[in-house]
């Protein structure tokens, strides 16, 4: 176990902590494809990794602003217990724990240089190295790697944190109950560099507007309202974390027992592909589902801007979404994530142990489904009956595939033809015959005659031919 603690710029008291447990390499830097995300004009996309060879662990810096222990630049050293690392010379200091975190919130020695407050990141500032970081693997979607840009908060969750925020990217590998980062009592900030439209003073870390206080968690910003639910920013203990509730109208039994039922077997799981849920409470008779923040590009994101992927890109993307599928569906009972679409695929950085992680749990479309006025491109038809199984997560992910292959709203391949109404696959252009087969049984009206499981549909992937 290793144990990172931003240090406070003015008393160097811990701001943040972040605790890693199987991580081989950790990477600090600017960059969202990070282990800890530091934004400041100072600190290079990526600029320090830790590294375990043999299981002694070493510093290793790669920032063009270079990295300071004791006011010495540094290249590469051994890293010893409670070592203060400063990224560039008035960036942000990183006190180092081999282990968890001391009582208290640890000792927190100085390097010899004073610290510096962080500067939050600009618009126009070029980064202080350049490059994408290169990526290898045996999977075809090693190869599905973009740079990461900032997107409207309000359109998408998964969007880069705002200026300002220092926080942790989280993945499965994290370790199941991460240490909390003890708050920061005693600091007085006015917060004098907080400007623009950040949410978070790039200075002691603190939220700078609070909408409302839910029990522990201060909400910072409704990220996304659907028919059902609220999707919401929340802060506690130093984390910005992700809360999920009902809206006031939807708290009906049979709702509020199917969130809660969901809610505590998400409470349970862990795998590469999923968030880490940590809390579930409920108040005033309303239930609230909590989990780490994800950072990345959405799938949807990812297409919008970059247009569509290969073949070997989107299978193997698809292939990872039934792995985590099929892990959903061997629960007792089975969990069936019912909204499936490009928006809730979360393209992590390559460090990341799975890659695509499954988000928008607890959307629960099926009590929603029958108030539609049209037929949403990514829902089965028994979904619009207001009826749910694992299948419907199998029909989702065939116009997820046409999507992914085309950049088009799935809706355009839906029409009224022999087979009735219905995805028509051999209308895609570009579509081979293999995955025209693939995507006309996934998304068959009768579901009966879809592929019974995900690891039916990934082993037919993984046998198409894709042409070099």
């Amino acid at each position: 176990m290793i144990t990172l603690t931003l240090l406070h710029p003015i008393q160097s008291i811990p701001v943040q902590s972040w605790t890693f447990e199987h991580e081989p390499v950790i990477r600090i830097g600017r960059s969202t494809d990070n282990h800890v995300i530091l934004y400041s004009a100072v600190v290079s996309r990526h600029h320090v990794e830790l590294r375990c060879h043999d299981s002694q662990w070493e510093v290793v810096s790669l920032g063009a602003n270079g990295t300071y222990v004791e006011g010495k630049r540094i290249t590469q050293i051994p890293l010893v217990d409670s070592l203060v690392i400063r990224l560039a010379r008035s960036g942000p200091n990183i006190q180092i724990h081999l282990g968890s975190l001391p009582a208290g919130g640890g000792k927190t020695t100085q390097s010899d240089q004073p610290p510096q407050p962080l500067k939050p990141r600009l618009s126009g500032i070029p980064n202080a190295d350049s490059g994408d970081p290169t990526q290898s693997g045996d999977t075809p979607f090693a190869k599905l790697t973009a740079p990461v840009t900032k997107q409207p908060e309000e359109a998408q969750e998964s969007s880069i944190p705002p200026s300002g925020e220092l926080t942790q990217r989280s993945t499965a590998m994290d370790v199941e109950h991460e240490a909390a980062a003890p708050a920061v009592t005693g600091v007085s900030c006015t917060h004098p560099r907080a400007q623009g439209n950040v949410l978070f003073c790039p200075d002691c870390g603190q939220p700078l507007q609070v909408i409302q206080t839910i029990g522990d968690y201060q909400v910072v910003k409704t990220v996304r309202q659907d028919t059902i639910g609220l999707t919401q920013l929340v802060w506690r203990n130093g984390q910005s974390l992700v809360l999920r509730t009902l809206k006031p109208e939807w708290q009906q039994p049979e709702l509020l027992d199917a969130f809660t039922q969901q809610a505590k077997q998400l409470l349970t799981l862990e795998h590469p592909g999923l968030p880490h849920f940590i809390d579930f409470f409920t108040l005033e008779g309303k239930p609230h589902l909590v989990r780490r923040r994800m950072y990345g590009q959405s799938l949807q994101q990812r297409v919008s801007q970059y247009g569509p992927l290969t073949s070997a890109e989107a299978i193997a993307a698809i292939v990872q979404v039934c792995d985590t599928l099929d892990y959903l569906h061997q629960q007792s009972p089975p969990l069936i994530h019912e909204d499936l679409k490009p928006e809730n695929l979360i393209q992590q950085p390559p460090t990341a142990a799975g890659n695509i992680t499954v988000v928008g749990f607890a959307s629960l479309v099926s009590f929603a489904a029958t108030k539609q006025t049209a037929t949403p491109a990514y829902l089965a038809p028994e979904q619009i009956q207001g009826q749910k199984a694992t299948v419907a997560d199998l029909f989702a992910l065939g116009p997820i595939l046409v999507y992914l292959l085309t950049g088009q709203a799935p809706n355009a391949f839906y029409a009224q033809r022999e087979q009735g109404f219905r995805l028509y696959p051999e209308y895609v252009p570009g579509l081979t015959t293999d995955l025209v087969s693939i995507v006309r049984r996934l998304t068959n009206p009768q579901p009966e005659e879809r592929y019974a499981t995900a690891k039916d549909l990934a082993d037919a992937l993984l046998s198409v031919s894709i042409p070099t």
